[in-house]
């Protein structure tokens, strides 16, 4: 399933690129999904945030009480015209479940945006589609998440 998603940040690409790969802001960002347990790593242009999450109920059965989200972003070495680009991978700890895409920092909108296309999967025998469609949304709101927390980081580091 093709997943489609973007945030509008106030503020000049790299401002924000240095947001998005500051350790603190990934940590407040997870801290905003109410996560059971997390990790957040920054090596160079790469990023990695780990949340323990409780498991929606519609995958409770297969997943157990608790899920482990692994969000890693790996950005090129520099931008090309403005443009920052990277790649994104997020998968589920033990289960048959990632999103493998790309991410793409331009200027635009409120000064930047931040735009996200993947391809989600879950290779489940006959249920797969189902259940990736159940998990879009969760995935979409993540990032409604660091749109807030991002609004909030740029606000108050002006």
């Amino acid at each position: 399933m093709e997943i489609h998603a973007t945030n509008d940040f106030a503020a000049p690409v790299e401002t924000v690129f240095a947001m998005l790969t500051d350790r603190v802001f990934l940590r407040a960002v997870c801290l905003a999904t109410d996560p059971v347990g997390h990790e957040v790593s920054v090596e160079g242009l790469r990023t990695s945030t780990r949340r323990v999450m409780p498991t929606p109920s519609v995958v409770k059965r297969l997943a157990g009480p608790t899920m482990t989200i692994i969000d890693d972003i790996t950005w090129d070495a520099a931008p090309v015209d403005g443009v920052r680009r990277g790649q994104t991978l997020v998968t589920v700890e033990g289960m048959p479940a990632d999103v493998v895409g790309a991410v793409t920092l331009a200027p635009g909108g409120r000064g930047s945006v931040l735009s996200y296309t993947g391809e989600l999967t879950v290779r489940v025998p006959v249920l797969g589609p189902g259940l990736a469609r159940q998990a879009a949304p969760a995935l979409l709101e993540a990032l409604d998440v660091q749109q807030r927390v991002g609004d909030e980081w740029l606000a108050s580091h002006a």
